[in-house]
């Protein structure tokens, strides 16, 4: 019997921690809050919060009329129930802000709004070559050499696997040739390298050691200036060029985190054979990129987390027959069937059938919102699900472009993440 009380208590107590968790403003504030909502001008906007707590709301405005006929938030503060949808419509493009408090009097967060114009931009699907140039060479190895009968090891201790080396002493290195140069017209003289190492900017000297296999002079580092790989196009702006492809930003296998560039750009492709995933194994499309300049379909300015983003050439944009789709936001999105769009053939653009299975839109990774599964027979036939190379491949839901395949999942190539569009404008509007 005493026993029994004693579990009862315990369980009352454990669930009001379990309450007091679930209803702390930080924890409401970093899970259940989105930091920023996107809106399109004239559409209603159901924010669903889900979260079982009482709270005030009031739109503070900068140069944006949110419409108060719905629920009258503009009419002074109004008390809301965050489990259930709260519908704001806007009349103009610009921002505003929501402003959260718990219980009446705890300020939680602060909601930006942001509304953009009703938007059109022609889908992609085709398979490209991608060529990006770093800002800087990394370095992708270290190691031991010969030099005069002795093995030596000039760079131990200073220089690193990931490390990009920015300049010589004072003289930028932007590809491998001006690094070879620079290393052996210095000789066995000491050279200082600024290197930036885990976004920290460091200085270390090193002095170059004679190589006997080479007849030069060497660090013993190996080192890269360029990445090349196959991708798939995403969007095309028609009015202004604009592009977004692969849906995740370009990490190189021998890097984990993004490579910052200086240049790049996407060329024409042709699919030679496709590799097909397997569970632990990912799949792959492979493919002749053609380097020619007459190839080339428009210049790459930007590698970030949620894709990479350029200019096409007006002349490529011309030869583009899609029709344009209505850009979807997030809330528009659902659970529930949609396409893709994919050469996988080489025959052309095509759709196939997919299953948005969740949606996260709150989620910290941008490139992750949704999990999207591959249901259609002919698609899992070729590929068995989401291989290498289809990275951006829109997803099209209600005759509307919602996002882009992102990433699979290792252990089920049936089954990956998605992204979507809005976070791939977005991050192209605040780059530009």
């Amino acid at each position: 019997m005493y026993e029994d009380k004693h579990k009862k208590i315990l369980l009352i107590f454990l669930s009001l921690i379990s309450i007091m968790i679930l209803i702390s403003p930080v924890v409401i504030a970093k899970y259940y809050l989105p930091d920023e909502i996107n809106m399109v001008v004239g559409q209603e906007y159901s924010i669903d919060f889900n979260i079982p707590v009482k709270a005030t709301i009031k739109a503070q405005d900068e140069n944006l009329i949110l419409d108060d006929n719905i629920n009258n938030v503009l009419e002074g503060i109004k008390n809301i129930n965050l489990n259930d949808p709260l519908v704001v419509k806007a009349a103009d493009e610009g921002s505003a802000k929501l402003k959260i408090n718990l219980l009446g009097s705890i300020p939680i967060k602060t909601v930006i709004v942001s509304v953009r114009p009703h938007m059109e931009v022609i889908p992609g699907g085709d398979v490209i070559g991608i060529e990006i140039h770093s800002v800087g060479v990394c370095v992708v190895g270290t190691g031991e050499f010969e030099s005069d009968g002795n093995q030596v090891h000039p760079c131990k201790g200073k220089i690193k696997k990931g490390d990009r080396i920015l300049s010589i002493n004072n003289n930028p290195v932007n590809t491998k040739e001006d690094f070879k140069k620079y290393i052996e017209t210095n000789s066995n003289t000491p050279v200082v390298l600024d290197i930036m190492r885990e976004d920290k900017y460091i200085q270390t000297e090193v002095v170059p050691e004679y190589s006997n296999a080479e007849d030069s002079y060497k660090l013993g580092i190996w080192i890269k200036d360029t990445v090349q790989g196959l991708g798939t196009l995403t969007y095309v702006e028609p009015e202004t060029g604009n592009f977004g492809a692969l849906g995740h930003g370009i990490t190189d296998t021998d890097f984990e985190k993004i490579i910052p560039i200086s240049h790049g750009k996407i060329m024409e492709a042709e699919i030679d054979g496709i590799k097909k995933g397997e569970a632990g194994v990912p799949g792959e499309i492979s493919g002749i990129i053609d380097t020619a300049d007459a190839a080339s379909l428009g210049s790459v300015a930007n590698n970030t987390n949620c894709g990479i983003f350029g200019i096409m050439d007006e002349n490529d944009i011309e030869q583009v027959t899609k029709e344009t789709v209505q850009v979807a936001t997030s809330s528009e999105v659902e659970e529930g069937e949609a396409v893709i769009l994919a050469d996988l053939t080489g025959e052309g653009v095509r759709s196939y059938d997919v299953k948005i299975q969740k949606i996260a839109k709150h989620i910290s990774e941008p490139s992750k919102g949704m999990i999207v599964k591959i249901i259609d027979e002919e698609l899992l036939n070729i590929t068995k699900g989401i291989i290498q190379g289809m990275s951006g491949s829109p997803i099209i839901q209600n005759d509307k472009i919602i996002g882009a395949i992102s990433h699979v999942f290792v252990n089920d190539p049936t089954t990956g993440y998605g992204i979507f569009i809005e976070n791939m404008l977005k991050t192209a509007e605040n780059i530009e």
